[in-house]
């Protein structure tokens, strides 16, 4: 499940887009529970407008979104066929307001620099995916106790997808978004025997640098922390460098606020000289 891209640019489609009115008790036509309406109230107070949301047909199979605009509006989107199962389109909801949540209390999301080229074209083009999969998996563990008490891993189950992507995909190489989807089966995958089945698939492809990065990561954020903004920012800097790790260059990944944005916070990854090592 994938979720949470910066806000650079933000569009509201209405063409196509079946829009619910915003009603006080009511949430794209359902009623959520207690809990969940508390972290509603908690992002509109800190917003001071109406969380926006939307069915809207999503891609590359999400199950939702969320993000905040630059002018300040908190944007769920959510999946049209779960208008029908409510039980599901609650647990959706609630994991894309915990997000949310996250993001008014001064959580960062993280854009590459537009001056950072790789081989395949600019980073913000061609890794941004993998770095906003990199962000939500370190945020579910952030939340991962909300998750589990509102019961969302019984309605939110992803295991098998990693599976059918890694054979299907057999004859390429592996690369960032395998070694994420590693970490993500490790740290979220609820039945033991699917994080087994995906590494045996990795290890049939010969995918020894994701299965090796995506363990690494995975120790990262279970091990680490994660109470502060501070937190997550350390947390995220240390596992990108795993993912674009570069031993034979001068140059490292280092983080910095983006001064353009206001309503929410964004840190640049971008690159600073390696320190030199003294010599006595």
């Amino acid at each position: 499940m994938k979720f949470n891209k910066p806000a650079i640019i933000f569009l509201i489609l209405l063409f196509g887009a079946n829009v619910f009115a915003q009603t006080k008790d009511l949430f794209l036509g359902i009623k959520l529970r207690p809990e969940v309406q508390s972290i509603v109230a908690e992002i509109e107070k800190k917003t001071g407008k109406k969380i926006y949301r939307e069915f809207v047909e999503q891609r590359d199979f999400f199950l939702g979104s969320s993000y905040i605009s630059e002018d300040g509006l908190a944007i769920i989107q959510v999946e049209t066929t779960l208008e029908d199962t409510p039980e599901k389109l609650e647990a959706v909801i609630a994991h894309e307001l915990l997000h949310l949540c996250l993001r008014v209390n001064n959580y960062p999301v993280f854009l590459f620099s537009p001056m950072i080229k790789t081989a395949k074209g600019l980073a913000q083009d061609v890794e941004q995916p993998n770095v906003n999969d990199l962000t939500s998996i370190i945020e579910h563990q952030i939340f991962k106790s909300e998750m589990k008490k509102f019961g969302l891993y019984d309605f939110i189950d992803l295991a098998g997808d990693t599976v059918k992507e890694a054979k299907m995909n057999k004859r390429r190489a592996d690369g960032q978004a395998d070694s994420i989807n590693y970490a993500r089966a490790i740290l979220e995958y609820q039945n033991p025997k699917d994080i087994e089945d995906v590494r045996k698939a990795f290890e049939e492809n010969g995918w020894k640098r994701a299965l090796k990065d995506g363990k690494e990561i995975a120790d990262i954020i279970s091990r680490s922390k994660l109470q502060t903004p501070k937190d997550a920012e350390n947390v995220f800097l240390k596992c990108v460098l795993i993912l674009y790790a570069s031993p034979n260059s001068s140059f490292i990944l280092k983080l910095t606020p983006d001064p353009q944005i206001t309503a929410y916070r964004q840190m640049i990854i971008n690159t600073a000289a390696k320190p030199k090592r003294r010599t006595r």
